[in-house]
């Protein structure tokens, strides 16, 4: 339920609200409540810290990003010691398919972190840019596609959090690679299976190890994602969709009815149009915008 908004020292906003602070000492947020909303924290710059009633302190250090679910009680400051802090922030309420990318190493006090290296930190930052000048933006769209930019946010974080909880063998990695960079070509077991410099038998047991599902099936299932983008975000004839991911039309609507339980003609009817003229309000709270 959305509560009320003046109780949470946060503004109306639609999909997302972000910014980028320069604080000084006198910085502090409190919520014992939490929010009804997820919010995002990246430090760029000095220290903050995260606190929760009873528990260790979370300190927010350069390239450390932290992630507070909705109800999750806190509070934040800068930390005394340094006296600034440079923060990047974004609240959002996600979409249905992104839940799975919110599950996070947690700290001792339940708020989950996630540390970067300089070069990933050096992506995350990119990103953020992204998403954060589309959200500021009066262009046509310019929210949908700052929510764009916050889902390769959060991809890029879960993809982080995947490598560290397990090394994928590099050969599948290559393979999986080879499959995204070649989704409209004729591919097969055995063509994979060359690419890797493995037979068969051994590229498929080991990549159904390291997935848990084999190599064609994971092909139809990135096929199957990439055309339900261009069925959303193009107005591509269906029988084209099925050509630009290496299908045949007939067996592409198959597929594609199997996994969505629509046929793709109903799945495009289905998506939302946008919220055309919902641009200038984001801008608007955003840029009037002075708490996190």
């Amino acid at each position: 339920m959305i509560r009320d908004r003046i109780a949470l020292d946060l503004p109306a906003y639609l999909h997302l609200l972000a910014g980028h602070y320069h604080q000084d000492a006198a910085y502090y947020s409190d919520r014992p409540d939490g929010t009804d909303d997820w919010l995002l924290i990246a430090t760029a710059a000095g220290m903050g810290q995260f606190a929760v009633e009873g528990k260790p302190t979370l300190y927010a250090m350069p390239g450390r990003v932290a992630l507070l679910a909705p109800g999750q009680a806190h509070n934040y400051r800068t930390e005394i010691a340094t006296g600034v802090w440079e923060l990047l922030w974004v609240h959002f309420h996600p979409r249905p398919h992104w839940f799975e990318w919110l599950e996070w190493p947690r700290h001792s006090n339940g708020i989950m972190n996630l540390d970067f290296d300089a070069e990933g930190w050096n992506e995350f930052v990119g990103c953020f840019n992204r998403m954060y000048a589309w959200a500021a933006s009066p262009a046509p769209h310019g929210c949908d596609l700052a929510m764009n930019g916050l889902e390769e946010l959060l991809l890029r974080c879960h993809s982080l959090i995947l490598l560290r909880r397990h090394r994928c063998d590099a050969r599948v990695l290559d393979v999986i690679q080879y499959i995204h960079q070649h989704l409209e070509d004729d591919l097969s077991v055995d063509v994979l299976a060359r690419f890797a410099c493995l037979s068969t038998s051994r590229l498929a047991h080991l990549f159904r190890d390291e997935v848990g599902i084999s190599p064609l099936q994971y092909l139809d299932l990135q096929r199957i994602e990439k055309a339900k983008q261009l069925l959303v975000r193009t107005r591509l004839p269906v029988g084209h969709i099925a050509g630009q991911v290496g299908m045949d039309p007939v067996y592409f609507s198959q597929r594609f009815s199997q996994h969505t339980g629509v046929s793709p003609r109903a799945y495009r009817k289905l998506q939302p149009c946008g919220n055309v003229g919902a641009v200038p309000a984001c801008k608007r709270l955003i840029t009037n915008s002075s708490e996190s």
